[in-house]
C-alpha cells in the first residue's frame, strides 16, 4: 500500500513545486515590468507631458499679465484684497501644495487637473467677451484673454492625449458649483463689476497654478519615486 502511493505523492509534489516556481517567476516578471513601466511610459509620451507643462506655464504667464493689468488700472485703491473671495471650484478640494498632492494617486491627480481646466472653459469665454464690453480693454489685453481661453482648451486636449497614450482613466469630477457670476461681470454698478473681475482673476490664477503643479509632479512621479 505504501509503495503504491509513493509515485502519486511524488507527482503531486513535483506539480506543486512547478506551480510554486511558476507563480514566483510571474511575480518577479510582474515586478520587473512595473519597475520598467515608468521609463517605458515616459518614453512613449514624454513629449506630450512636456507639451502639457509648457502650455500650462504659458497659460499661467498670460493670466498673471492680465491679473496685474487689472489690478493696476481697475482695482487699485478699492480694497478688494481685504474682501472675501469665493471660487466655483472650491468644492473640488484641490491639494494646495506638493506634499498634499503626493498623497493622491496618479490617475486621480490627472483627473483633477482635467476637471479644473474643464470648470474654467465657460468662464474664460465670458472673461474674454466681457473684458471688451465692460472694461473697454485694449486689443493687446483682449488678445491675451483670448490666448488664455485657447491655451485652456489645448491643455485639456493634451491631457486627454496623455490619458489615451498612457492608458490612464480620467475620472471626470464634476463636483463643483456651476460658474454663475456672469450677471456680476455685467453689473451696471462699477464696484460690483470690478470686484467680480477681481474674484475671477484670483480664482483663475489659483486653479491654473494648481494644474501646473500637478502636471510637474506627475511627470516627476513617472521618472522617479522620490519627488
Amino acid at each position: 500500500m505504501h509503495l503504491s502511493l509513493t509515485p502519486q505523492w511524488s507527482s503531486w509534489t513535483v506539480l506543486l513545486l512547478l506551480v510554486s516556481n511558476l507563480l514566483l517567476w510571474e511575480n518577479t516578471a510582474s515586478a520587473m515590468r512595473a519597475k520598467r513601466l515608468n521609463t517605458y511610459d515616459y518614453k512613449t509620451f514624454g513629449n506630450t507631458w512636456n507639451q502639457a507643462i509648457k502650455l500650462s506655464q504659458s497659460m499661467n504667464h498670460r493670466i498673471s499679465e492680465l491679473s496685474t493689468h487689472f489690478k493696476v488700472f481697475y482695482a487699485q485703491g478699492r480694497g478688494f484684497e481685504q474682501r472675501t473671495t469665493r471660487c466655483h471650484t472650491s468644492s473640488l478640494s484641490s491639494p494646495e501644495n506638493k506634499e498634499q498632492a503626493q498623497k493622491i494617486q496618479l490617475e486621480e491627480l490627472l483627473g483633477l487637473a482635467h476637471s479644473l481646466l474643464q470648470a474654467w472653459a465657460n468662464p474664460l469665454y465670458h472673461l474674454w467677451a466681457e473684458m471688451c464690453d465692460r472694461l473697454g480693454s485694449t486689443p493687446p489685453t483682449l488678445t491675451k484673454a483670448l490666448e488664455v481661453k485657447t491655451l485652456n482648451r489645448k491643455l485639456l486636449e493634451t491631457i486627454e492625449k496623455i490619458a489615451f497614450k498612457g492608458n490612464f482613466e480620467i475620472n471626470e469630477n464634476g463636483n463643483y458649483t456651476a460658474w454663475s457670476e456672469l450677471e456680476l461681470l455685467q453689473s451696471p454698478n462699477r464696484d460690483t463689476r470690478y470686484f467680480a473681475f477681481h474674484n475671477l482673476f484670483h480664482c483663475l490664477k489659483r486653479d491654473s497654478g494648481y494644474v501646473e503643479m500637478y502636471l510637474k509632479l506627475l511627470k516627476c512621479r513617472l521618472l522617479q519615486s522620490n519627488c
